[in-house]
C-alpha cells in the first residue's frame, strides 16, 4: 500500500524506486501498475522488474517476515 495526496487512477503505470534501510541503492521497479485506490492510498502490482532487482526484493521481504516472526 502506498499513501499519496495526489490523484491516482486504477490501471496507471509508473516506474518507481523503493528506498530500503541497509541497501546502498534503491530497488528499481521498471513498471508498477495501480490495482486499487482507496482514500489516499493505492495498491500496486510490479509488472516489470529486472531479475537482479526481484532477487533483492525477495530478500528484503524475507527479512521483514523474519522480523515479524521474532
Amino acid at each position: 500500500m502506498i499513501e499519496t495526496d495526489r490523484p491516482v487512477v486504477v490501471g496507471a503505470t509508473f516506474e518507481c524506486r523503493i528506498y530500503v534501510p541497509g541497501l546502498d541503492w534503491p530497488l528499481r521497479i521498471d513498471e508498477a501498475q495501480v490495482r486499487w485506490v482507496k482514500a489516499g492510498t493505492f495498491g500496486v502490482q510490479f509488472t516489470k522488474i529486472h531479475p537482479d532487482e526481484e532477487a533483492k526484493l525477495k530478500r528484503v521481504i524475507a527479512g521483514l517476515n523474519e522480523e515479524l516472526d521474532a
